[in-house]
């Protein structure tokens, strides 16, 4: 899983910062996560090594991707570091309850499917997110246009 997260993590943004969305790049790296999950689940040894390196490419387009989306989608240096200040401290907070719940729902369930189809849930959270941040734009333009349609509309 490393051997495949670590080449990523270096790929991912230089291929990123070139296109003029990264939604695609989003949907392939939950898409990743999917499949690799559902290779767990089916329980084959067979599919382990598999699913462990689709899983590391996906971790390490992830990783990459969210980190570059600080500096993509915002103007300037400042905005961008409170853009991840804000984000990193709350994603940050809501990962270190991660490894707890799956545990939790591994001796609940006294198996792996539940806590894996809890990880396949995050995967689609992951997918709705990505394809949300990988829109063209900056978070402030976003912002600018939905105040406009609010004023417009009377809020």
């Amino acid at each position: 899983m490393q051997a495949a997260l670590i080449p990523t993590t270096f790929v991912v943004p230089v291929i990123a910062e070139k296109l003029k969305n990264q939604i695609g790049l989003a949907v392939g790296t939950a898409v990743l996560f999917m499949i690799g999950f559902c290779g767990l689940l089916l329980g084959s040894v067979m599919l382990v090594p598999l699913s462990a390196i689709l899983l590391g490419i996906a971790g390490g387009s992830g990783f990459s991707l969210s980190m570059m989306f600080f500096t993509i989608r915002t103007k300037d240096g400042k905005e961008a570091a409170e853009l991840s200040g804000m984000a990193q401290s709350f994603g940050y907070l809501l990962a270190a309850g991660g490894p707890v719940l799956v545990g939790v729902l591994h001796d609940i369930s006294d198996g792996w499917t539940l806590p894996i189809l809890f990880l396949l849930l995050i995967s689609v959270i992951i997918l709705i997110a990505g394809i949300v941040s990988g829109k063209e734009g900056t978070v402030s333009n976003q912002f600018k246009k939905k105040n406009r349609k609010e004023l417009a509309r009377g809020h």
